[in-house]
Parts: C-alpha cells; sequence; structure tokens
C-alpha cells in the first residue's frame, strides 16, 4: 500500500506552483479501470463513490465537491469550471494540468476530462482543494481513501441591504460591509450548522435587530436548534441557543416593550433599546420537568411553556409560580388520552391565539378537532402553587 500524508498547503507553496506527487495506480490496471472512492470529513461523516483510473492516475466525479458544500459553474463555452465554495475557491480547465486554487497557480497534475456527461479531477487535485490531511491507495483492491477532509458550505441572506453569512462548519457568523466590502465576523453561534437553515430579522421598536437562525437537520429532519441573537449599531450584544428534538414550535420574540432569549432552560426578559436583562425565569424549576422548554406565549402576569419530550402545554402564574397543564381543563376525555399515550410526536396540540381581559384562548391542532377554527377559553388566574417562586 502506498501512502502519502500532509497537512495544510500553505499559500507560499501554492504561488510557487509545487508539483504535487501523484499516486500511482497498478501498472497492471489498464486505462478506464474503476477504482473506489472513500472520504472521510473532519466532521466525523463518510462519502463513497466510484472514480476511474486512466494513464495511471486516479481520477474522481467532480461532483463529489458539492459534498464539501461547494458548487461548479462553468464558463459558456463549458471548457473552464469554477469550483466554489465559502473561502474557498479553485479552478480547472478540461484538458490542461494547470489549475487554480485559491487564485494561485498549480502545475503538473493530471489533466481533467469529461466522460459520461461529467467532469472528472485527479485526486489529488480534490483533496489539495479540501486541505485533506492524508490519502491512501490501496491497490490490490483499487481503493482510494481521503481523510480530514474540510467542507466549505455556507448559508446567506440579505436584509437591509448587507449579507449575512454562516459558514456551516465552524458555526461562525459574518456580514458583509467592512473595508473594500471585505467580510466581518459578528459571532460564533457555538455549533456547526447540520442542515437546512433559515434566517429571520425582526427589527425592533427600540432600534436593535433581532436575528432568529434556525437548523433543521437529521433524517428526517427531527433536530432543530435555533439561535438568537440582538444586534445594536451592527455588534452583537446579546445571543443564546436551544436545542429541541422531534416537536418544533416557535419561540415567542418580544412581548410589549421586552425582547426574550431562551436557551430551553431559562428565559432572559431584556429591556428593548439596550437588551438589559431584567428578569431571568427557571422554566425547569416552572416546568417541573428536567428539559428543554419552548415559550410560546407571555406577558406580565403569566407565561405559557412547553417541556420538549411530554409536550403538554403549561400555563404559569408569573407572580405566584402556579401552573397548570391546559390540556386537562380543556379538552375531552379523549384528547386528553391522546396527548398522555400518543407516540411520537408526544402531547397535545393547544396553540396560543389571544388574550381579552382575563381571559386567554386558544386552538386545538390535533388530528381529532374537526373545527380548527374552535376557540377554548381558561380564565386567570392560575391557581397559586403551595410553594413556588418565580426568580
Amino acid at each position: 500500500m502506498n501512502a502519502l500524508k500532509f497537512k495544510g498547503i500553505a499559500a507560499a507553496v501554492l504561488a510557487a506552483a509545487l508539483v504535487w506527487p501523484s499516486i500511482a495506480a497498478p501498472k497492471v490496471a489498464h486505462a478506464g479501470t474503476t477504482a473506489y472512492v472513500r472520504l472521510a470529513w473532519d466532521n466525523g461523516g463518510e462519502s463513497s463513490s466510484n472514480g476511474i483510473i486512466k494513464n495511471g492516475r486516479i481520477y474522481v466525479p467532480a461532483d463529489l465537491f458539492e459534498m464539501a458544500g461547494m458548487r461548479l459553474q462553468w464558463d459558456k463555452a463549458h471548457q473552464r469550471a469554477d469550483i466554489i465554495g465559502y473561502g474557498k475557491s479553485a479552478a480547472v480547465r478540461i484538458g490542461q494540468s494547470a489549475g487554480v486554487i485559491d487564485g494561485a497557480p498549480t502545475r503538473g497534475d493530471a489533466a481533467p476530462f469529461m466522460y459520461g456527461g461529467q467532469l472528472y479531477v485527479s485526486a489529488t487535485f480534490l483533496v489539495m482543494v479540501l486541505e485533506g490531511g492524508s490519502i491512501q491507495w490501496d491497490g490490490a483492491h483499487r481503493l482510494f481513501t481521503a481523510k480530514g477532509l474540510h467542507t466549505f458550505a455556507s448559508f446567506s441572506q440579505t436584509y437591509g441591504g448587507r449579507t449575512f453569512s454562516i459558514v456551516n462548519r465552524t458555526g461562525e457568523l459574518f456580514v458583509n460591509g467592512g473595508k473594500n466590502g471585505a467580510s466581518v465576523k459578528l459571532a460564533d453561534l457555538g455549533s456547526p450548522i447540520y442542515g437546512g437553515v433559515s434566517m429571520d430579522f425582526q427589527p425592533t421598536e427600540g432600534g436593535l435587530l433581532y436575528v432568529t437562525i434556525h437548523d433543521n437537520y437529521g433524517e428526517p429532519h427531527l433536530g432543530n436548534h435555533i439561535f438568537t441573537l440582538i444586534l445594536k449599531n451592527g455588534v452583537v450584544i446579546r445571543k443564546a441557543n436551544a436545542s429541541y428534538w422531534y416537536r418544533f414550535m416557535p419561540n415567542v420574540t418580544s412581548y410589549g416593550h421586552h425582547l426574550l432569549m431562551t436557551d430551553g432552560k431559562t428565559l432572559r426578559i431584556l429591556a428593548d433599546g439596550t437588551a438589559d436583562v431584567e428578569q431571568t425565569l427557571d422554566l425547569v424549576k416552572l416546568g417541573g420537568e428536567e428539559d428543554n422548554y419552548f415559550v410560546e406565549g407571555i406577558a406580565d402576569d403569566f407565561v405559557l411553556i412547553r417541556p420538549n419530550r411530554s409536550g403538554l402545554l403549561t400555563l404559569v402564574d408569573r407572580k405566584t409560580g402556579g401552573s397548570v397543564q391546559l390540556y386537562k381543563q380543556l379538552l375531552s376525555a379523549e384528547e386528553i388520552t391522546l396527548a398522555e399515550t400518543n407516540d411520537t410526536i408526544y402531547g397535545d396540540w393547544l396553540q396560543y391565539v389571544k388574550r381579552e381581559g382575563s381571559t386567554l384562548y386558544f386552538k386545538n391542532g390535533s388530528s381529532l378537532e374537526k373545527n380548527r377554527d374552535k376557540l377554548y377559553a381558561y380564565t386567570l388566574p392560575v391557581p397559586a402553587a403551595d410553594e413556588a417562586s418565580v426568580q
């Protein structure tokens, strides 16, 4: 087995156009022989594909770059392919051994070619672009292995004339508008991005910007990681994140002149305009379950919370700490049984709609509810708890 290890690609080396050694295929291999490709990513994932052995060199399909979050873009003549990712770029031309990585030329590599309507590039070029840690060739099994490959996927969205971008691999958030239009790092989200991303921007009456980032991941998209940030004059002054599984209910982000941020365990109530912390509620203590909580409604005298696992909407009196699980008060016996015994997703489907005086109104999204416009009413106050207080 031949093995070659390398760590990183210094810009100076690329600028000098260092010729990378090839991994020679066995001399008995004929042009067009199938090779097997195994890729290990730095985030722990693995991918596999078929490659081609041609003229003693190993080629891989260029669509493998898409697994790294990069995209291929052809010129009008369909001869030059640009490979573009966040913070990473490369280019090759069909039939030419010279290429480009991050603006620096590379020479002496195997020339790309088209086969079956697909672009093939040398395996070493793929690994150079993706900053791999090691490569190996198992001639007996015609198996090419590359490890430590990086991804360069990102998600971008424009708001207020500025583009906000998240680097999936690192969880870094950038915004353009720096010197000469350069991107400026706003924050570390604290976790990589694993799935489909959406961003929401809410300007506040106090002149702040409330940003919500939703990472919906897993198969079949059962994981939800919610990142929230508050910006003042383009600078992040508050941030939080909360993780949920199976069920997802949007958290409320404000009421009156207050902003809200939760990590699932606590709820911070902030002053709009400054984001100063006015009060912190212990959701675990209020809900009575060791879990992450959704926050679905709030006022000065109550808060509506739902534990992720049991999924039962709970009304809490903010002054006394008294609480009540609403499904027991509002739903039929059949609905109560369903809420307590159903399979995932567990719990009830009560949704807070509005308040009129001391009465709170809800709709029921359960599969048993025939009239989706029906309103269920609960009148405050919540019965006081014997021993409970709001911190």
